[in-house]
């Protein structure tokens, strides 16, 4: 599987961290050694250099939906995942638990300001939405 790179081109100088969600859909028959699959990848990846988190999150509706967060320190971190042996063992043993392939989104924070510090900076009242 060809893994997509980092365009840093696009990354600033204040580029904290990126974020990479991924969305497995899981078979039902074999979802528990897939979770298997994806609690050793957890051990693992939290314990490379630039690893900030690392989680599997299951669907509450969509229970055969696994949802991957991750946060790198920057891109050449992520990268440097990318190429672990431990990734390239995950996806060929994971590839035959898996209904559709894995669709994946890459996010990059540039600062950790908390939205209430923007509000009171900005002098305008946050345009929120209840449900």
């Amino acid at each position: 599987m060809k893994r997509k790179s980092i365009n840093r081109e696009c990354l600033g100088k204040d580029t904290i961290m990126i974020i990479v969600q991924s969305t497995f859909q899981l078979l039902p028959a074999s979802k528990p050694e897939a979770l298997l699959l994806m609690k050793n990848m957890v051990r693992l990846c939290r314990k490379e250099y630039g690893c900030l988190s690392y989680e599997y999150y299951e669907g509450t509706t969509e229970t055969n939906r696994v949802i991957l967060l991750q946060e790198w320190e920057n891109a050449d971190c992520l990268q440097a995942h990318y190429q672990t042996a431990h990734m390239d063992d995950f996806i060929s043993k994971l590839a035959p638990h898996l209904l559709s392939p894995i669709l994946t989104r890459s996010f990059i924070a540039q600062e950790d300001t908390p939205v209430s510090a923007k509000i009171s900076e900005s002098g305008s009242k946050p345009q929120q939405t209840i449900h």
